[in-house]
């Protein structure tokens, strides 16, 4: 081979090395495995996991693109996707550079090849990413195909890998691929203004495979045409009638799919969208996340049975505020609203039971299982001083009043309610300056008991579910103390926006520009930065809405971050009990769910 083909075999990614280890051809090195590249198996499996990703998001797209309902992924959400993967294909092909260099071997051979191949990926991925061009996607798929199997390549010059092997069988079982047909499309014009096209396609007999642009240039298009012949006969026949036109061909795509769904690699997006009423503004979900209700701002509750369909839409009072499931098996109920909040049976949306009336909105309201009841808080008329007092209000599951405490007067601010899994309700109220905490069991205690007193005024209370810990937060700072002796009260950090304790007791702070983890034992586990944090859930993860169109979970470990992809402006978020499933609200139209893994 001529030193000329040498260099266009090892491609641009690695012309540098070749022309280095030629420069040092004085010194000769063992051909051997000995001088081969010694990072190999990690960059094979680097390239396998990328490979992956990319394969999965090439199953949601086509799936998209074909009209599919199930595990898709938006054309603008694969675009983004595929310009972090453009990034990651950099770092990759760094990489192997680096190690590359000087070397020599059946490793790295099969390792040049693999980095060029990922080059091109890289290429057309942003092509499809800033143009939407389907002729670029069908590139990105054959590139992929053949990534794969330059992967399996190199994969036989290194020790066995059953992790290595494992992904490249995941990955291939995702089979997508792209045909193409030439199509033919007659234009007349350009026309002065739309509705002179328009007069000229209907002077044409209005073709049903006509149309006109109404944006410059005002044309008419007619077609497309299966095959060039069809087009040139109608192209005939329209200049005897006296009309100039041209015929152009073009590329036409279809996409497949086909293999298992892609859910552990896709589940940073959607799992099941629902379209909803406009205006809507709430979200909450069923135990398991399989029932969805929705509260619009016209007083409509929508009801979404597992399927997706709707199952009932019973009309409250305008201005829906808080939506809350029961826990209960086969006989689930939900209850909706605002100033006035309804119990409803599912799945027929019924009333049952008595509603609840507030003097104002319902700030709050939460199932407690252990003892199967509703509880929901209110602030005052005008949630200030003289406005009236605010109040908590208790039900069974089936909308039935409950006895003392309810209802609980409160401050015209309101209370922050909580509650543990065995059933006791905790309730923050400010006055006199301080935060006082109290505790009752629905059923069991006709007065509440105080707990705590933290000073400031309150604006968040948290419960650990095993009712070992308590955490605070006023305009003073973050507290955390033990339940079982308030004395270990303790100040861990400045004001936040928002806490919550996650089902292994760790505490989770969200301010705007971070999000802190605080172990069970008390000590800072890992803080991760945010733009804008706005709210907070936990479940298997840590969700947050950062800003208004990001929502990012993170993973408890360490804090390592993923965004999902929401797609909109996000007006509300939720999460199952279970912590499965995270709901939010899009564009105030659409419910959209993600499982977690």
């Amino acid at each position: 081979m001529s030193g000329a083909s040498a260099r266009r075999a090892l491609g641009p990614v690695l012309a540098l090395a070749f022309l280095t280890s030629c420069a040092d051809s004085a010194q000769p090195k063992a051909p051997g495995p000995a001088n081969d590249v010694e990072g190999g198996p990690k960059l094979a499996r680097d390239a396998g996991a990328l490979l992956l990703q990319v394969s999965a998001y090439d199953y949601g797209l086509a799936g998209a693109l074909s009209g599919a309902q199930t595990r898709t992924v938006a054309a603008a959400r694969y675009g983004t996707v595929m310009r972090g993967t453009a990034t990651t294909i950099s770092a990759f092909n760094a990489a192997v550079l680096a190690g590359t260099l000087d070397r020599a071997g059946p490793v790295r051979e099969k390792l040049v090849p693999l980095a060029d191949g990922l080059s091109d990926l890289a290429r057309d991925g942003q092509s499809y990413a800033d143009g939407g061009d389907p002729a670029a996607f069908a590139r990105v798929i054959t590139d992929v195909n053949a990534g794969w199997q330059r992967l399996r390549d190199l994969s036989t010059t290194l020790p066995k890998d059953d992790a290595l092997q494992a992904t490249i069988a995941r990955g291939t079982s995702f089979v997508v691929a792209s045909r193409s047909s030439t199509q033919s499309t007659i234009t007349t014009g350009p026309y002065s203004t739309a509705a002179e096209a328009k007069q000229a396609l209907q002077r044409m007999g209005a073709p049903l495979n006509g149309s006109y642009s109404q944006t410059a240039p005002f044309v008419v298009h007619i077609g497309p045409y299966g095959d060039r012949a069809g087009a040139d006969t109608a192209s005939a026949g329209l200049t005897k009638q006296g009309v100039i036109n041209i015929v152009t061909d073009e590329m036409s795509y279809a996409f497949v799919r086909s293999g298992p769904l892609p859910d552990a690699e896709l589940w940073r997006e959607p799992s099941r969208v629902i379209e909803v009423r406009a205006t809507t503004r709430r979200i909450g979900l069923s135990s398991d996340g399989s029932w969805v209700v929705t509260g619009s701002d016209d007083g409509y509750a929508a009801l979404f049975n597992p399927k997706g369909t709707l199952s009932a839409l019973p009309q409250g009072y305008a201005g829906m505020s808080v939506l809350q499931f029961s826990v209960d098996g086969d006989h689930q109920t939900f209850a909706v609203g605002g100033q006035v909040v309804t119990f409803l049976a599912i799945p027929s949306g019924e009333n049952i039971g008595s509603g609840m009336r507030f003097t104002g909105a319902a700030t709050q309201m939460l199932f407690v299982p252990s003892t199967r009841v509703f509880v929901a808080a209110s602030t005052g008329s005008t949630g200030l001083a003289g406005g009236g007092p605010g109040l908590i209000g208790g039900r069974t599951a089936d909308g039935e009043p409950l006895g003392d405490p309810f209802p609980i007067v409160t401050p015209a601010a309101g209370a922050r309610i909580a509650a543990s899994d065995a059933g006791d309700v905790y309730v923050g109220t400010t006055s006199g300056g301080a935060f006082d905490i109290e505790m009752f069991r629905p059923g069991r205690d006709t007065q509440l008991k105080a707990v705590a007193r933290v000073a400031g005024v309150g604006s968040a209370l948290a419960i650990d579910k095993s009712a070992k810990f308590a955490a605070a937060v006023t305009d003073q700072g973050t507290y955390r103390f033990a339940l079982a002796d308030p004395k270990t009260l303790t100040r861990i950090a400045g004001t936040v926006r928002d806490i919550a304790f996650a089902p292994d007791g760790t505490l989770y702070l969200l301010d705007q520009t971070s999000l802190a983890a605080f172990g069970p034992d008390g000590t800072a586990r890992w803080t991760a930065p945010l733009v804008d944090g706005r709210r907070l859930v936990v479940g298997r993860r840590v969700a947050v809405l950062d800003g208004t169109d990001r929502l990012a979970v993170f993973a408890p470990a360490d804090g390592t971050a993923d965004e999902l992809g929401v797609g909109g402006a996000i007006n509300d978020v939720t999460m199952s009990r279970d912590g499965r499933v995270v709901g939010v609200i899009v564009d105030a139209r659409r419910a959209v769910l993600f499982t977690l893994p």
